[in-house]
């Protein structure tokens, strides 16, 4: 997708315009008193603009720079280190944390190093390949 539309922030802006539809006629059939969808100047408010511009705009973004910068590969593989994060973020809030969280992002995390050195034995394999094969001599040197 991003060798047919390359810019990132257009790529971003219409995910976000189709999650926000999607969104609606979900949150239109789990909610259907409109009295509980007005956003007054509390702390409501700033909840939606938080994860709506930084959570959900900001994490598009970044997430289609590294898509571009190393590969979806790379992408799908860092996303395990999200329950990482939430689990020390739990620790430092004070909410329990399970065995089985902590089993589950070690088993996550282990699973991420696998399939990272997987990736990189067969790019190093790849590249010995490449290297040993030989080259064919130049067009021009075999015109006489």
């Amino acid at each position: 997708m991003l060798e047919a539309y390359p810019s990132k922030l257009l790529n971003t802006t219409l995910q976000m315009i189709f999650a926000t539809v999607q969104c609606f006629f979900i949150a239109l059939a789990a909610e259907r008193d409109l009295s509980r969808w007005k956003l007054t100047l509390d702390i409501r408010l700033y909840a939606v603009i938080y994860s709506g511009i930084l959570v959900s705009g900001v994490a598009y973004y970044m997430q289609v720079w590294v898509i571009e910068k190393s590969g979806p590969v790379f992408l799908a593989m860092t996303m395990p280190i999200t329950l990482l994060v939430t689990i020390i973020l739990s620790l430092f809030l004070g909410e329990p944390v399970t065995l089985g969280s902590i089993l589950g992002g070690l088993i996550m995390v282990g699973g991420l190093y696998s399939v990272l050195w997987a990736k990189r034995s067969e790019q190093v394999h790849a590249s010995k390949q490449q290297m040993a094969a030989p080259n064919p001599p130049p067009a021009e040197a075999t015109q006489v």
